[in-house]
């Protein structure tokens, strides 16, 4: 059989590791590269061939990648044109060395990194020999441009190599930046079907029905969080509650999708779009149900009792914590009479609420930590999630770190949201990790808690799901070994 020459292949590094330490490796949920899918629906709209790697899912060890590559690629495809690779923090050493990789197969093809590590981190990664462009910010235009081989230096938002003739070596070129997309509703449909749709599964005690699928409705957040990449800058833009409701009717024909998950930063920002969309799924009797994340101060009664109609049934509020001062040091820009409220509105309408916390923020003490503790089970959250705080390449955090001496380690493969990376002047990294483990363990061992959940089960499923998350927690926290 010929071979074929393929424009573009994307590739999602595996976040798969072996840390024991790592909640998220026992909850085992997996989660589709949404920005990969936009990618290639974008660039196949302007007539590029495009497939996607999910190496979550296809190759989750680096380790196996060649002989993966070599079989499902190289025997097909002659020939690559751009090979794409994303990277968050912990995956960026992964990416590069899948990097390597491609290139040995495909030595001519032009290898692009993008993604949040690339956007901050830039020099280090364009650095390395075997990549070519660096994508920083938004890809799809710069991507399509790159297919196009339009010249680098006319391509906005890029950071490239280039040759200098005169003394024989590659000098870092870094471009003005692109333009953000201001109407995302211009942009198709995400490439779905270049996915293992199937293979993906929600964490644990965070979704009612399967399957289900991850969606992104907006890009940039209005936070000001310390602690938090600006990937895309403060300024939000929405996808209208039409373009949304579409998406959620193609993936209810073609996939039989029953549940969407909503992974915008803050999905309530924009009540208006949020309304609109909800009216939408009400008038039009669309059975879906669905999970978001939302700001305690981006959220009122009315809206609650919208979203609960409309098939929402659980709201994750990043808290973080509750003392004033370690609020303002992260600028969280919240208080503790908002999350009450917050609390008690989604608890009344029918929501199930899930508290994300921090522990190891600039400012913590031991005893703002038991204090933290005490406030989760006076007002008894349905789900708690707790992280360790990360100072990630990009933050404001990272930079107050940096300059006053307190990051622990450079080496990306830490930074996972589950070791102290970070020093603090009333905590050693050790009570930290005592700390993370300490607050799963003061909530999800309650008696009142398991009681409380064996009280609402009412088919297989709920079982199923209890049954799988508490073994999740069990293992997490060394019980079961």
């Amino acid at each position: 059989m010929m071979k074929k020459t393929l424009d573009c292949l994307l590739i999602s590094p595996s976040t798969i590791c072996r840390d024991d330490e790592n909640i998220w490796k026992e909850i085992n949920s997996n989660f589709p590269p949404l920005g990969l899918a936009s990618l290639a629906g974008y660039i196949r709209n302007k007539d590029f061939s495009v497939k996607i790697i999910d190496s979550n899912i296809e190759c989750p060890y680096i380790e196996d990648f060649q002989h993966f590559l070599k079989e499902k690629y190289y025997r097909r495809f002659s020939d690559i044109k751009l090979i794409g690779i994303t990277a968050i923090t912990c995956t960026i050493k992964k990416a590069l060395k899948l990097a390597e990789i491609c290139k040995k197969f495909y030595p001519n093809a032009l290898v692009a990194f993008g993604g949040v590590h690339t956007t901050f981190v830039t020099e280090e990664v364009i650095k390395n020999k075997f990549v070519d462009v660096a994508i920083l910010g938004e890809g799809e235009i710069t991507l399509h441009e790159l297919l196009l081989g339009k010249e680098p230096s006319k391509i906005r938002g890029i950071c490239y190599k280039k040759f200098d003739t005169t003394t024989n070596k590659h000098t870092i070129v870094t471009n003005t930046s692109r333009e953000r997309i201001n109407n995302l509703d211009v942009l198709p449909m995400p490439a779905y079907d270049l996915l293992p749709i199937s293979k993906y599964r929600p964490a644990k005690g965070s979704y009612k029905r399967l399957p289900a699928m991850s969606m992104m409705t907006s890009r940039g957040c209005p936070g000001k969080c310390t602690f938090c990449s600006k990937t895309l800058g403060n300024k939000l833009f929405f996808r209208s509650a039409k373009k949304i409701l579409e998406e959620i009717e193609y993936l209810i024909d073609k996939y039989k999708i029953k549940e969407i998950l909503f992974y915008d930063d803050t999905f309530t920002v924009n009540k208006k779009n949020v309304l609109e969309l909800c009216d939408l799924i009400i008038q039009k009797h669309i059975d879906i149900t669905w999970t978001c994340f939302a700001r305690v101060d981006f959220i009122n009664l009315e809206m609650l009792k919208k979203m609960k109609q409309a098939g929402c049934h659980q709201i994750m509020y990043g808290v973080e914590n509750i003392d004033e001062i370690v609020l303002k040091n992260i600028k969280k820009k919240i208080n503790i009479e908002q999350i009450i409220q917050a609390i008690q509105w989604t608890k009344k309408v029918g929501i199930e609420c899930r508290l994300a916390f921090m522990v190891g923020n600039p400012g913590d003490t031991k005893e703002i930590i038991l204090k933290n503790i005490s406030f989760i089970n006076k007002v008894n959250p349905d789900l708690l999630v707790v992280n360790i705080t990360t100072p990630f390449p990009g933050t404001e955090m990272f930079a107050w770190a940096k300059e006053k001496n307190l990051i622990l380690t450079y080496d990306w493969n830490d930074y996972t949201l589950a070791k102290p990376v970070m020093r603090l002047e009333n905590l050693s990294a050790e009570e930290i990790k005592e700390f993370y483990k300490l607050m799963y363990k003061k909530f999800y061992l309650r008696p009142s808690f398991i009681i409380k959940k064996l009280l609402k089960i009412k088919s297989i499923n709920d079982v199923k799901i209890l049954f799988g998350g508490c073994k999740a927690i069990f293992a997490f926290l060394g019980f079961s070994r």
